[in-house]
């Protein structure tokens, strides 16, 4: 539930990490990294991902320890546990249609000083957005959609304010969200970078063919073509993942990074500033200019277009490459006798084939309805032919809609029960980067075969509800 003032809260004490994990600079790291000269392994007896240090002109030999017991380290962690209020600001331009929204987020706060690039540069993205959808309105401009902005706070602070309002507007989201757009850092470099859920890939590509690359090495050269087309899955880090890992609305993130000759981007540092930014990071701002554009016409497509742009056969086909990935991690582990005998993924092979079948003939059908749309001119005496595709466009745009929630599961993942979606999570050890399947993937990593057919069974159970939605 939404921390609201008031509600039960628990000692944060207990649940917090017990190590502290402290950033700091070589100056102080050079005391605690002498003493160990000469005691236990060097960098040099590991492999080649362990050597590189650049302090043995200061006497460093990278040695790990243990240390003398002599030797003591007095450390000082001083934490103040305070309830202090978080404000998200929030924009709404109603659409013709209330119960279809499409939301823009992009959080405000920054770990530091300055956060040019996290998440100012984003942050400014989102406010020319909001500039250029105000100006349509004053021209009279009304969206068939209804479009929500959201300028998140304490997202440094583990996502707090976008996890706390999906959380509070839970119902409303599940009824009536078609996706989740979020920009966090918009330029750091000039490669361009996506991550997604898959029914979102051909909006992604649809919207960066339409905008010019600020590399023209090839004159007139869009972003699309500058770009490998790479859409990852989405894991954890920024404000989509309540949206997508909670509540089930697809969601997608854009960014420009630095490529491998890029100068250095000095993350979630004091160096992230207006200077590096306007003297190495986009002196020209050109990029800024480019993912704003990204941003707003992805948007302008989803909340226009009669039929929702999605692709149903795009996530089927995801899904069995992501059962291709389990297949390979249990290669090389006992789990893979447990497999072979008893076929749990089997069973998801042919649940996946059904569900691509469906799939196929959905968008087929979408695609037939949005020609009609196009090309026919029903005349308004003619009204129950109106009422007619009226109703056929809205089973097609709920099809879509609703077709991510499917794959939720109310439970949760096995200790982690806040994620509910059964393709997407963060991995339990990365964070940042995503897993797929998490709960079967892990119950291999865990050799547990109880938890390998129960997560087939739930990952299965699941597929067919999608199928039967799709194939209603």
């Amino acid at each position: 539930y939404p921390s609201k003032p008031g509600v039960p809260r628990q000692d944060p004490s207990n649940l917090l990490a017990s190590i502290p994990s402290v950033p700091i600079s070589y100056q102080d790291a050079l005391p605690l990294l002498r003493p160990l000269n000469g005691y236990g392994p060097s960098a040099s007896d590991f492999n080649e991902y362990w050597q590189g240090g650049g302090l043995d002109y200061h006497n460093v030999s990278y040695n790990i320890g243990p240390s003398p017991s002599s030797l003591k380290l007095h450390l000082v962690n001083q934490q103040e546990y305070i309830t202090t209020p978080l404000w998200n600001v929030i924009g709404i331009i109603n659409g013709t249609l209330a119960n279809e929204v499409v939301i823009l987020g992009n959080h405000r706060d920054a770990w530091i000083a300055g956060g040019a690039g996290d998440p100012n540069s984003g942050s400014a993205a989102l406010n020319e957005v909001v500039r250029s959808f105000g100006v349509a309105l004053e021209k009279g401009w009304k969206p068939l959609r209804t479009i929500v902005f959201g300028s998140w706070d304490g997202e440094e602070y583990a996502l707090i304010g976008s996890t706390e309002w999906v959380e509070e507007y839970l119902p409303w989201l599940s009824n009536a969200a078609i996706a989740y757009l979020n920009v966090d850092i918009g330029t750091s470099g000039p490669s361009f970078g996506a991550g997604a859920s898959p029914v979102l890939h051909k909006a992604v590509y649809a919207a960066t063919a339409l905008v010019q690359s600020p590399n023209q090495t090839v004159a007139g050269q869009t972003v699309r073509d500058t770009w490998d087309g790479h859409i990852g899955s989405l894991g954890s880090g920024s404000d989509f993942t309540a949206f997508q890992d909670y509540a089930g609305v697809p969601s997608l993130q854009f960014t420009f990074t630095g490529a491998h000759d890029s100068p250095v981007y000095h993350y979630h540092s004091d160096y992230d500033s207006f200077h590096w930014m306007d003297t190495y990071g986009d002196k020209d701002w050109h990029y800024h200019t480019t993912i704003t554009k990204i941003w707003a016409l992805a948007a302008a497509s989803l909340v226009e277009s009669p039929i929702i742009p999605f692709s149903a056969t795009t996530y089927a086909e995801n899904l069995a490459s992501y059962l291709k990935a389990v297949k390979e991690k249990a290669s090389n582990i006992d789990a893979l006798n447990f497999i072979e005998q008893q076929a749990p993924l089997h069973k998801l092979e042919l649940a996946l084939g059904r569900l691509r079948n469906a799939t196929v003939r959905f968008d087929r059908g979408a695609s037939s309805l949005e020609q009609q749309i196009k090309h026919e001119n029903i005349p308004w005496w003619k009204f129950w032919q109106r009422v007619k595709l009226f109703l056929e466009v809205k089973k097609v745009n709920d099809g879509y809609k609703y077709l991510e929630r499917h794959f939720l599961y109310e439970k949760g993942l096995d200790g982690r029960s806040w994620f509910k979606h059964v393709v997407y999570a963060p991995g339990r050890y990365t964070g940042y980067a995503g897993a797929t399947f998490p709960g079967l993937i892990e119950a291999v990593e865990d050799r547990n075969k109880t938890a390998i057919e129960k997560w087939s069974n739930i990952i299965e159970e699941r597929i067919d509800s999608a199928t039967a939605w799709l194939s209603r």
